[in-house]
This record gives C-alpha cells, structure tokens and sequence, in this order.
C-alpha cells in the first residue's frame, strides 16, 4: 500500500476498538473517580529532570514512586502479566490518561499514545496493534492493566527489583502534557487541535485519533483512527528555497511517478491562507492516496492520507475539513492543541538506556543515543563516554591525565586553559573544565565534564564551534540536564575499559597482513576507521591527523606516484590549494621509495601530508600521514615517526 518515495509508515493492521455495555461504561466512569482520589499529579522535583522512578510488587499494597511511599490497590499476576492500578503511572510518570467511547482508555506520554479496552485483549500502541495477555478490568472500583503495556508506552524501563518486586525507570519528558492538579484522569477531549511547536503545524484533532509511533523522527508524524478508518502522515522538513505552488504541485507528481503510482486527480490552490498543491494517486497495491504539500516558514510541509474503503478517488472527499484544518503555525498559547513535540527551548531529550543517562541536546544537532554522540554544525558536538577508572583514580589525577595529553596533541600557540570549577551533576561532585581550542580556522570552545561514581569515569566532551555561538550558549542548559542513574552502569557493565593516559600514550600493537606480507606497529589511542589488515586499505584518525596504508598489487611505482602528483598538481596556483613541497628519492624498509611532502589549506586549516611509496613482491605501498599544524607537537610527531619506522615485512 505505502509508496516507497513519500509515504513512510505501514497503516496497523486489524479492526478497530469494539464498543462496550452500558456497565463497562459506569465501571470505567468509577475509575475515573476512584483515580481522582488515589492518585495526586507527581511531584515537582520529578518534573524537573532526575530519572523518574516506580517500585511495585505483586500482592503489596505499598509502592515506591520517585522516592515516595504511596498506598495501591493490590496489584496481581494473571497469565504471566502483572497487573497494576493505572494511576499509578500518572502519578510517577506524569502520563495523561483519557476516557473515550464507552470503554477505550488512552494513555498518553509526549508524543505517544496507547489504547485500551476494558474487558479486551487488543491494543495499540503508538498506531500498532498489539495482543494482551491479560484484559484491563475493574477491581474494587479501581481499573487494573498490564504494566508492561503501558510501561512500553511511556518509553520506561522494566527490570527486576530486590524481594521480587518490579522497578520502572523513566527519563522525564518536557512534552508531557501538563496534569491535572486534582489528579484524575486528564481529558484529552478538550485538545480540538494537534501539532508540533517546535516545527510549527497543527491541524484539526477529531475524537478517536491514534498518534503513530515515528521511530524518534521529530520531522514525521503518523496518526490512524481508532476504528482503522484511515491513516495520515504529516512531515516538516527544512527547504532553503521557496515553491509556488505549481512547484509544489510538480514535486507530488513527480513523487507519485516515480513510485509507480497514477495520479488520479491534482490541483494548486494559491487563493488559500497558505497557498498549496494537491494530488490523489493509486499506488500499486490499488489503495488511494491523498497528498498535500506546502511551503512555510523555510519548510515543506507535506501531507498523506489514505482510506483502505475509498473506492474512487472523490471517496476522499470526506476528509477534507481534516485536510483544510492544517496550519503551517502553531499557538504556543492555546491550551487545546496538543504538543507532539519533545523539544523545548531548542533542546531535545536524548537517553541510553544501557548507562542509564538521560540529558538533553540542542534539537537541529544529529543524534546517536547508542553511541552517545551528537554532531552540529561547523564541528560543534558533544560526545559521552563511560569507562573504568584507573586504580586510585581521583577527579584531580584525571584533569592531570586530560592536561597532559592535551598538551600532547596541541602546540602552545592552539589551546588555552580558560578555567576549570568544581560542581555537581546528578547530585554527584564534578569538575568542569573550559578551554579554547583553534586548530587553524578560529577557536572553539570546549567543555569537559569530569564524573568518578562505582569505579566508572563518566566523561562528557562539549566542543561549540567559533562559527556557532549560540552552541556555547546552550551548554549550561545541557550540563543542568545531565541526570544519571548510576545503578544502571554497575546493573548492565563489569569492568570497562580504562582509559589511563600515561599508560596508554606509548604503547603500540603490532598489526600484520598475511595477504601483504607486512606488519607495522599502531598506537592504542588512534581510532581505528578501516583496521582490517588483510584488506588492500587500512585507516586510523587521531587528534589532527589520520593515518592511511593502501597496499596495491595492480600498479606500478611509478604509476602510482605519478597518480599522487596529477592529484596534487594546483593547476589554478591557488595559495591555499596543495603545494608539493619535496619529492626525495630514498629508502624505506630496506627498499627503494619515493618520498612526497605537501602543504596545504583544508577547511581554513593548514595541513601537512606526507606519502610514502615503494614496493615489493609486486605489491606497491602508500604510506600517508596528514597531520594540522596545530596539532603538530613534538609528541605527536615522534609517536608517527615510531610507526613508520615500525614498518617492516612479515617473517623477516
């Protein structure tokens, strides 16, 4: 059904939300006031950022939420599936939780959603449907439910805790919508509206919409009827420049063509408050596509909507007030539209799960929760890293080891120590350092946050580009973000690597090809990119510099240097183009070599290569060695001269 070009979410499968009896309504009516009563909005120092935290145990009527003891109705196991009072999660977690039809309760965190029935077994979660093992029912005027459902929903952490019992871990949201000081379920029906702040839309909010699951893709939002009706995509992505829309109307069937679809139906709109362009096609499946686009704000806007039960493309019809009621703008200040957005003062939430480290992160910065990086523009970044701690380690031996190597890898004249505080992140002692970095094309600025908790260093690397000043300005928010659970790292890790400086800065491990017959000793510091030896490349990146060694069976010397020279032959005498500086005859690892040095400006950086070649065997090799000039110390160059000398063939 989904065309591969534009319409990225599968529709859920399956049939919608049955209705109930009239009972199922006054029980669920009952929970509602039982909830009101049981279950007050939690507590402020959980909104505000330290991980968000449920304890719970089967047949105890005492929970633990966020620190605090509160009285539950008993929760029970039934098919392998402990279920629990649903107001529980409003009161750790902040979740929203609404009444719709006679029996279906949504429950909602940030952007996702969930929906139950009374009494059933069938689900959603975040527009797929899902089979519970054990139905949500009533007891004792309270409504129980399965706890991993909803736990799944809200994005929490289930794992076991001590005596038996279940711990919930969540990192807090910023896009919770805000509850209800009385604490019962929160009406969703009073949000008529629905939309993203950050990329500024909203459109109609009709009774019975499901939110999709996007994957974390803030640019996408996907939505289907509770009852399977249709299924709609909106996307929000940047464009530098402005369509009319004829253009607009020219990229949705170029769109359609190139997936294979016919378009059915398309026209332009310019007399709309934001002017557009419409199509509706068939894709090959037969289904029927709605698509709008718009352009607003430096976005495109672009929208789909389909109906597994149109027939003909004027079936959509129905849909138009849905469609018309988009808006390239969202009201900040008008409490009935509900915020799908999870960022708020330019940041987003970024948490692994395996550390346990929740922060946040300038939004328009790439995003890698796994590896724990995240990359802006111009070079800004910010990078964490967990490791063990040397025996004896201290906060001070570590900003020593960090000193030392930083003179290491930069030359006076490229860095300055602008101050270094003590703090506190996630209740834990900190150093902060400052420091100012310019590797040829200005100076940055870069943050370290030093952490020494169980025996693990938590590092935290926060470098603004001098081209992104607004970077530095958000590293306060940043470091205030940073909230950690400690017990998740000794829970999931044992020993980690240490990264003990003075050890590591000598040693070296020897490499060899069997394929190449050659073996060479690497640094234990250089970041492998391509360090599979048999292979004809093999690469390393360390600070300033890159290390590469192809090994060629196919070419000659005399080839392959002329090759290099044609490469850096500045044809157009550019100064800061490449300038060969040398080319010198010599010998290299008891052979012949041709040695070439060049000089040049990369990216406002001055840079200097030098590119060894020789052969053997038939074989030809190309050492090349690029190093910055600030970050040409005279350690950095001894550690290169180490590894060339180390050159030599296998078996010798």
């Amino acid at each position: 059904m989904i065309s591969p070009k534009s319409k990225h979410a599968a529709k859920a499968a399956g049939s919608g939300m049955g209705a109930g009896g009239m009972r199922r309504l006054l029980s669920a009516m009952l929970a509602v006031l039982v909830l009101l009563a049981l279950f007050p909005a939690r507590n402020a120092y959980a909104a505000e950022g330290s991980l968000l935290e449920l304890s719970i145990q089967a047949g105890s009527t005492s929970a633990t939420v966020n620190g605090e003891p509160v009285t539950i109705q008993q929760p029970f196991s039934e098919n392998g599936t402990l279920m629990v009072p649903l107001g529980i999660f409003k009161k750790a977690f902040g979740s929203t939780v609404s009444l719709e039809g006679e029996d279906v309760v949504k429950v909602m965190y940030g952007p996702h959603t969930g929906a139950m029935t009374i009494g059933g077994t069938t689900a959603w979660k975040d527009g797929v449907k899902i089979k519970l093992a054990a139905s949500p029912r009533m007891v004792s005027g309270v409504l129980m439910v399965p706890l991993r459902f909803v736990a799944g929903v809200l994005g929490a952490r289930v794992t076991p805790a001590g005596g038996g019992g279940i711990r919930v871990t969540l990192a807090p949201s910023l896009a919770v919508t805000a509850v209800d000081t009385q604490g019962g379920i929160d009406s969703d029906i009073g949000k008529t509206r629905i939309g993203n702040s950050y990329l500024t839309w909203s459109m109609n909010y009709p009774p019975g919409l499901v939110v999709g699951d996007s994957g974390g893709d803030e640019g996408v939002a996907t939505f289907t009827s509770a009852e399977n009706d249709y299924y709609l995509e909106v996307h929000a992505s940047p464009l530098a420049v402005p369509l009319d829309p004829e253009g607009l109307l020219e990229n949705l069937v170029g769109s359609s063509q190139e997936g294979g679809e016919i378009v059915l139906d398309r026209e332009t709109v310019p007399e709309a408050t934001t002017p557009y362009a419409r199509t509706v096609s068939k894709d090959s499946s037969g289904a029927l596509w709605e698509g709008r686009q718009y352009y607003a704000n430096g976005r495109l806007y672009e929208i789909y909507l389909t109906d597994d039960k149109a027939a003909n493309y004027k079936d959509l019809g129905k849909y138009a007030a849905l469609l018309n009621s988009f808006q390239p703008s969202f009201n900040t200040s008008d409490s009935s539209i509900r915020d799908l957005s999870t960022i708020h003062n330019g940041l987003r939430e970024a948490y692994n799960d395996d550390y346990g480290i929740a922060l946040k992160v300038p939004a328009d910065w790439s995003a890698d929760d796994q590896q724990l990086y995240y990359t802006g523009k111009q070079g800004s970044y910010l990078r964490v890293k967990v490791s063990s701690a040397p025996a004896g380690s201290t906060l001070a031996s570590w900003n020593q080891e960090l000193q030392s190597q930083l003179q290491d890898t930069y030359v006076s004249e490229a860095y300055t120590l602008k101050d270094s505080v003590a703090g506190k992140v996630s209740g834990e002692p900190v150093l902060i350092n400052e420091l100012g970095l310019n590797p040829g094309n200005g100076w940055n600025t870069e943050y370290q946050i030093l952490l020494l908790k169980n025996g693990y260093r938590y590092y935290f690397e926060y470098v603004a580009a001098s081209s992104q000043p607004g970077d530095k300005e958000r590293f306060t928010d940043v470091l205030n973000s940073i909230d950690i659970d400690f017990a998740q790292t000794q829970e999931n890790f044992g020993r980690l690597e240490v990264e003990d400086y003075p050890l590591l800065s000598t040693k070296l491990i020897t490499k060899t090809s069997k394929a190449y017959g050659y073996k060479i000793d690497i640094p234990r510091l250089w970041t492998p990119v391509q360090d599979l030896f048999e292979s004809q490349t093999v690469e390393y990146r360390f600070t300033g510099g890159r290390f590469q060694l192809y090994a060629s069976p196919e070419v000659t010397p005399e080839y392959a240097l002329s090759q290099l020279q044609s490469y850096y032959l500045n044809t157009k005498k550019d100064p800061k183009g490449p300038q060969v500086k040398s080319v010198a005859e010599t010998a290299f690892a008891g052979v012949p070599a041709t040695i070439l040095t060049i000089e040049q400006i990369k990216n406002s950086i001055p840079v200097a290569t030098k590119i060894i070649i020789f052969s053997k065997n038939d074989v030809v090799y190309t050492l090349t060695v690029t190093l910055n000039a600030a970050n040409a110390t005279a350690s950095q160059q001894a550690t290169l001269e180490r590894v060339l000398g180390s050159f030599g063939w296998a078996g010798e």
